[in-house]
């Protein structure tokens, strides 16, 4: 997941300093690799035993709070991008 986030962070921040329109290849990249992250969770935790930041075992309770999240973050976040990079209502 870690490599996940690197790829959904750099793909926002080009979109915010090249000013790419809405929608774009990068924006395909962020919520594919959104999707990827959020698979890779769900079976880390139903194969592997996934954990919690805590230690404890997570469950799908903690899956679906993940992945709202991670959702929900992302869209603001590609909200903000295109808006600092000025294509939001071009």
């Amino acid at each position: 997941m870690l490599i996940g986030n690197a790829i959904v962070y750099a793909s926002l921040a080009v979109i915010s300093m090249n000013g790419e329109e809405f929608p774009s290849v990068l924006d395909g990249v962020v919520w594919l690799t959104v999707a990827l992250t959020i698979v890779a969770r769900r079976v880390d935790i139903m194969r592997w035993a996934g954990k919690t930041a805590s230690g404890e075992p997570a469950t799908l309770e903690h899956w679906r709070r993940y992945a709202m999240t991670v959702v929900l973050l992302t869209a603001l976040a590609s909200v903000l991008a295109h808006g600092i990079g000025g294509s939001v209502g071009s």
